[in-house]
């Protein structure tokens, strides 16, 4: 992989903020942030057990009517 293919990696990463850019000197040095990843996760945690609990009301109502 090239240098540059790395870089334009790194970069949509940091404007997705999973890593920071900080300047030393000529040097660029990414350092990765994790707490959109958690964040994220907790969202689709949340939503998933929405949906479980929809698909379970659902259930009882079809199995209600049977």
């Amino acid at each position: 992989m090239t240098r540059q293919a790395v870089t334009k990696h790194l970069r949509v990463m940091e404007r997705a903020s999973l890593v920071r850019c900080v300047r030393e000197g000529r040097e660029s040095r990414f350092e990765f942030d994790p707490r959109p990843l958690v964040e994220m996760q907790e969202y689709l945690a949340m939503v998933s057990e929405q949906w479980d609990r929809a698909l379970e009301r659902l259930k009882m109502f079809v199995e209600e009517g049977e």
